[in-house]
């Protein structure tokens, strides 16, 4: 009777090492797959400033003051009209440099007075 109970704790130890493992890897799994997962996003994830004063865009772009004049927003009958995309800020306009970037690609050959 004494060997039945000891092979019967032998077999019960070999369970709970078995079983302890298995879960160990499956917690190591799970970790891994989640880290691998996970997707960070950046906002920010352009270098440089995300907004450009008219000084800025001026030099963005290499062009004259007088030619930025041609493009830069200006107002006609109470309305804003502009040939480039903008935000205004207060009293100030600034110019998103994705947007510059699309109207750069669309206005290609365009030309303006």
């Amino acid at each position: 009777m004494e060997q039945l109970s000891t092979k019967i704790s032998l077999i019960i130890g070999v369970c709970i090492l078995a079983g302890a493992w298995m879960i160990s890897n499956a917690l190591q799994n799970t970790n891994s797959h989640n880290a691998d997962d996970q997707v960070t996003v950046n906002m920010n994830s352009t270098e440089g400033p995300q907004l450009l004063s008219s000084t800025e865009l001026k030099n963005y772009l290499g062009i004259s003051d007088e030619e930025l004049e041609l493009i830069y927003p200006r107002i006609e009958d109470d309305v804003v009209i502009s040939q480039i995309p903008y935000i205004k800020i207060g009293y100030e306009y600034y110019f998103p440099v994705k947007a510059i970037d699309r109207w750069l690609e669309e206005t290609e050959g365009k030309s303006f007075q």
